[in-house]
This record gives structure tokens, C-alpha cells and sequence, in this order.
């Protein structure tokens, strides 16, 4: 598994034997769905395989102005600061300072006396609990980054999911504008038949309850329509008043071919995996260095400086004074506070083990669930276009027969209610073999290869807003 280098790569090499492995899990040799032995692993632009200009331009737009991505990228500038802060203690503590009186009295002349220092102090590692620190700080970089990959992909994946669920809304829509216009059509003939008394007044009112069904239906559509807009138009960091999409039918999609690999290389492919395994071995420097807080430190202090009664005399001979002192600090009694401290950390080590381990659990059923339903979608959708042409050609053997005269308009009816709903569901079967894709390039980790991002540099990309 590739690992990438921090510039604290030293700080890991101390405290290397304190870093503790994840848990074993046990991986299955193979995939239960029917895929190529020689199958690869989705691209890292899964979304071109749709074929689709508009899908790349809003998924390059949310990858420049999602919010929660930018939140992530902070979450990770707070953790290099962090490291910072934490692989400070490692160096000695240096300071400086002046200071000059004057003083006065009746008995004598006034006088004026200054004094310079320079002060040093250092803590010694004894334990490695500074280290373990610092390591821990460096870890959680990494783990960081990890999160922000995992981020990237569930937002890819959302755009994408979202963009084809307005697609799938509006060829519903268009759907039920064209049936009411031909369920209009079919009651002017109705209400001709009724004036003229060859039909009843029943399937008069029959028909006009139909069409009053279908008109109802559109606008809740066009309202989960306008819905999917909005939360498409948050995913890109836009506002939705003057948010719009310019595509119309799932038809203008072609279906991507995403196959996975060998199922032990999800471990490495999953950046959720690898940021609950980087937790994991964050944690295990906690445990060392809670444990190392039990036991004795050393500080050592070096002081220096010149002081003399006349500014002009600071730095001549004999005015330099220096010192060096060493102390040594144990903890005798704190209550049980520091044996407290290290049984937390070791129980959430205990929890993060756990978590890793159904985390590696869930990531292959994912994979398995994706799996399975890309491949009966598909089947799915098959059936869904038969269903349709035959029920489409039953309506329309229908109309013709009772524009002849030889059904009632109850079998016209069933043939045209028949129609609808078959149309509804391989629309429906479309866009569910659609997402089923999208759900599997996700579940395979969005085409991520493994490779953990470069850090940022905290002093380029920190702003204040």
C-alpha cells in the first residue's frame, strides 16, 4: 500500500515502533456478481463515460466551488498547523529580553541601571511523549487529506445522481403532457358520442376524472423538478435563483462500463478505508504518548545576559552573567487524572478498531450491492422497453377498435392507463440503471488510485475571509 511522505518524515521515524498496524480483515477472493477476470477499475473521470458536456462542466464547477469541499480543505490546513504546533515542542525555546529602571532618592544622585538576557530551555524526551505528539499531528494530515478525497467523491457522485434525476423529471413531465393531450383528444370524441347518445354520461366522467389524475400529476413533477435544480445549483456553489440546466432526456446519456478490480485492492481505493486506518495509527500515538505523561521529565534552562548600572558599560568586561539549571519533574499523585487520560485513549482505540473494521465491512457490501444492481437494472430495463412497445401497441389497438365501434371504453381506458404506467416505469428503470453506475464508481472509490494529494501549503492557501 503506497504511503505518502510527509516533511515530518522524521518525527515518524522516532516513534516508527510505536506506530500500531490496523486490524487483519479478511478480504474475499473474488466478486459474487459475473465480472471479467481482467476487469479495471472505474477512471478517475468516470462521469465522461456519460458522454455528456454539460455533466463535466458541472462536476468542474463543483470541484472549484462546493463549500463542503472548501471546508475540507480548511479542516486540512487546520491539521498542518497542528503538526506545527505539536513538532515545536521537539526544538528548544529561545527568548530575549531588556529591560532598563531608574531610580532616585534624596541621599543620593539618581541612577540608571539596564540588563539584557537571552534564555533557553528544553525539554528532554525522555519517553517519547513529545514525539508521539508530533506524530500523531502528522498522522491526522494524512487522514485529513483522506477526507477530502472521500468528500470529492460523494460530491462528484451527487452532482451526477442529481443532474440525471432532473433529466428523468423532465422526460416525466414531457410524459405527461403528452398523454393529456392525447387523453383531451379522446374526450372531445367522448363528448361527441355522448351528445349523440352512444355513449353515457358514466364514461364521460370516466375520462374527465383521467384527465383531471394526469393534470394533477405535473405539477408536483415540475416541483420535484424545480427541487433537484436548487440542491444541484448548492452542490456547485451557485445560488439557485438563476440556476438552470440545459439538458433535457436521460436519452442523450450513453451508459458508462465501470468494472472493479481484485476486491483486496478496495482497501487501498477507498479513501474512507484509509482515513479510519489513518485515525487508527493516530490514535496509537496517543496511547504512547498518554502513557509516556505518567512518567518523568527533564528540563533543562540556559540563561545569560549583561546588565550594568550605565547604558554605555552593557557589554563591557565583567558585566556578562550566565546559568544553567536542570529540573527534574515526576507525578506522584494527580487523582488518577493521567491513568484516566490513558485508558480514554486506549478505549478509542478499542472504538476505532471496531469502526475500521465494519467500515472495511460496509465498503465491500457497497461494492456487492452496486454490483448486483448494475447488472439486474440492466436486465430490468430490458424488460421495462418490451413492457412498453407491447402496452403503447395495445393503446393504440385499442383507440382504433373503439373509434370502430367493436370495445367499450372501459378496455380504452385500461389500454391507455396500461400505456402510461409502462412508460413511467422504463423511465424510471432508466434512470435507476443510470445511477446504479454512478453508485458503483462510488462504492469502487470514485477512480481514485490510492495515491494519498500532495499537502497544501499552509502558508499560501491560508486567507483570512
Amino acid at each position: 500500500m503506497k504511503r505518502f511522505v510527509l516533511s515530518t518524515i522524521p518525527i515518524l521515524t522516532l516513534v516508527a515502533c510505536s506506530a500500531p498496524l490496523p486490524p487483519m480483515v479478511v478480504t474475499p477472493p473474488a466478486w459474487q456478481a459475473n465480472v471479467e477476470p481482467e476487469s479495471v477499475w472505474p477512471s478517475g473521470e468516470w462521469w465522461q463515460g456519460f458522454d455528456n458536456a454539460e455533466l463535466s462542466s458541472l462536476i468542474a464547477k463543483a470541484a472549484e466551488s462546493n463549500r463542503n469541499l472548501k471546508a475540507a480543505v480548511a479542516r486540512i490546513l487546520q491539521a498542518e498547523a497542528q503538526a506545527k504546533i505539536s513538532g515545536a515542542a521537539q526544538w528548544p525555546s529561545v527568548s530575549a529580553g531588556s529591560s532598563i529602571s531608574r531610580s532616585n532618592s534624596d541621599t543620593r544622585a539618581a541612577s540608571t541601571s539596564t540588563q539584557a538576557t537571552l534564555q533557553a530551555s528544553y525539554q528532554l524526551d525522555l519517553f517519547g511523549q513529545v514525539r508521539a505528539n508530533a506524530a500523531a499531528a502528522a498522522t491526522r494530515i494524512e487522514s485529513s487529506l483522506y477526507d477530502r478525497e472521500t468528500v470529492r467523491i460523494t460530491l462528484f457522485s451527487d452532482v451526477a445522481t442529481t443532474y440525471l434525476q432532473i433529466l428523468s423529471l423532465r422526460d416525466r413531465v414531457r410524459l405527461a403532457e403528452d398523454r393529456l393531450r392525447i387523453a383531451e383528444s379522446l374526450l372531445a370524441l367522448v363528448e361527441a358520442q355522448t351528445r349523440i347518445g352512444t355513449l353515457s354520461n358514466l364514461e364521460l366522467v370516466q375520462q374527465r376524472a383521467a384527465i383531471a389524475a394526469q393534470r394533477a400529476a405535473i405539477p408536483a413533477l415540475r416541483v420535484s423538478e424545480r427541487q433537484s435544480i436548487d440542491a444541484l445549483a448548492l452542490l456547485v456553489g451557485q445560488l439557485p435563483e438563476s440556476f438552470d440546466v440545459v439538458g433535457r432526456t436521460l436519452a442523450d446519456l450513453k451508459i458508462p462500463t465501470i468494472t472493479p478490480g481484485l476486491p483486496a485492492a478496495l482497501l487501498d481505493r477507498r479513501p474512507d478505508l484509509r482515513k479510519a486506518e489513518s485515525d487508527l495509527r493516530a490514535n496509537g500515538f496517543d496511547v504512547a504518548a498518554a502513557r509516556a505523561a505518567r512518567l518523568p521529565s527533564l528540563q533543562l534552562t540556559a540563561q545569560g545576559g549583561s546588565g550594568s548600572d550605565a547604558l554605555s558599560g552593557l557589554f563591557n568586561s565583567g558585566t556578562f552573567f550566565s546559568s544553567i539549571a536542570a529540573s527534574l519533574t515526576a507525578p506522584l499523585f494527580s487523582g488518577n487524572r493521567l491513568e484516566g487520560q490513558e485508558q480514554s485513549v486506549r478505549a478509542r482505540r478499542m472504538e476505532l478498531a471496531e469502526t475500521y473494521q465494519q467500515s472495511v465491512l460496509s465498503a465491500f457490501r457497497d461494492v456487492e450491492d452496486a454490483l448486483s444492481a448494475t447488472e439486474q437494472n440492466a436486465i430490468q430495463y430490458g424488460f421495462a422497453q418490451e413492457a412498453y412497445t407491447q402496452s403503447a401497441e395495445a393503446y393504440r389497438l385499442a383507440e382504433l377498435r373503439y373509434r370502430a365501434g367493436t370495445v367499450n371504453f372501459q378496455t380504452l381506458l385500461n389500454a391507455q392507463t396500461a400505456a402510461i404506467q409502462s412508460q413511467e416505469a422504463l423511465i424510471q428503470s432508466g434512470l435507476g440503471r443510470l445511477t446504479a453506475v454512478i453508485a458503483l464508481s462510488k462504492a469502487l472509490g470514485g477512480g481514485w488510485d490510492g495515491a494519498l494529494p500532495q499537502p497544501l501549503n499552509l502558508a499560501e492557501n491560508l486567507r483570512t475571509p
